[in-house]
């Protein structure tokens, strides 16, 4: 048997430990005092901070990862307080891009470690952004892997940087939608989901939101991106929809008009056609829609649909 010298042993034992611990995360049923699960993560949540407070080096500090389900009455703000974790560290570590996005059912990494958890590819906008803040940043950092929330048997692979913060602009970008609203006066006449056919009466499937208007309103691209298609269908009328520069595509129905050309980079908050009712459509209105990789999202997610009345 080869034998190790006492410090390589030493070292080749924390990390079998380390593999071991993140192998089975425990999870947390309930964000509740008396139950003892979230009790011990709350104590680890404490020892953490001690730890931070008393000046331990970044490979010093303790590590510890616990899961949790989502309710439906759940946001990651209330998480956060519940946790006394900042909130910028749940949305670094799961990724959550808005302070909308819908974490109902999902299963978040609960850390407890106050700290930005940059993944080793950034692909959304936030994380993008974290990205150029964390290169900014003078704390010392450390990868880590971890086992996904969703998928034990998937690893993620994150740079950890103890006790750092979110700067003003990412903040800004997690509380304010990204995309723009795109008409200047408009009333919600359909939501996203399930509803009644106005043509048949029956239940079926909405895969964007309605927003009446004047024929012939202005209709603005929500964000800036290419022009992928401009055609007309029975469905849908004369539309337009473009991809951004995120990655997702927004779909513009019932024109009357098109102003957009094909392949054109627009930027946001231009104009790219008008107010119509063409298609299988009731009136005027503008059918909008928000894919992301091809599966259509509730633009209440990315627009401020407060701008509209209900």
């Amino acid at each position: 048997m080869k034998k190790f010298p006492l410090c390589c042993a030493f070292i080749f034992f924390i990390h079998i430990v380390a593999a071991a611990q993140y192998a089975e995360l425990p999870l947390i049923p309930e964000l509740s005092p008396q139950n003892h699960i979230f009790q011990q993560y709350s104590d680890d949540v404490l020892y953490a901070r001690k730890a931070l407070a008393a000046g331990k080096t970044a490979h010093e500090l303790p590590l510890q990862f616990y899961r949790y389900r989502a309710r439906k009455e759940d946001t990651i703000i209330r998480i956060a307080a519940r946790c006394s974790i900042p909130y910028d560290a749940l949305i670094t570590l799961n990724g959550i891009e808005s302070v909308k996005t819908d974490i109902s059912g999902k299963m978040l990494l609960l850390p407890a470690l106050p700290a930005l958890y940059l993944p080793e590819k950034a692909v959304s906008d936030i994380e993008k952004l974290t990205e150029a803040l964390c290169k900014k940043l003078k704390t010392e950092s450390f990868s880590i892997t971890l086992p996904s929330a969703a998928n034990p048997e998937k690893k993620i692979r994150v740079e950890c940087f103890p006790n750092a913060m979110l700067d003003s602009t990412v903040r800004s970008f997690f509380f304010v939608p990204f995309y723009r609203f795109p008409l200047q006066h408009a009333v919600v006449t359909s939501d996203f989901g399930m509803r009644k056919s106005p043509f048949t009466g029956k239940s079926t499937y909405h895969a964007g939101i309605d927003l009446a208007a004047p024929t012939g309103s202005p209709v603005y691209a929500c964000a800036a991106g290419t022009v992928i298609e401009i055609a007309y269908s029975n469905i849908y009328g004369n539309y337009i929809l473009i991809r951004h520069d995120d990655g997702r595509e927004s779909l513009y129905g019932h024109l009357s008009k098109v102003q957009a050309r094909l392949y054109e980079k627009v930027k946001s908050g231009i104009v790219i056609g008008y107010v119509g009712s063409t298609g299988l459509s009731t009136g005027p209105h503008l059918h909008f829609e928000v894919r992301e990789q091809g599966k259509a999202k509730n633009p209440s997610l990315f627009i401020d649909t407060k701008k509209a009345k209900s």
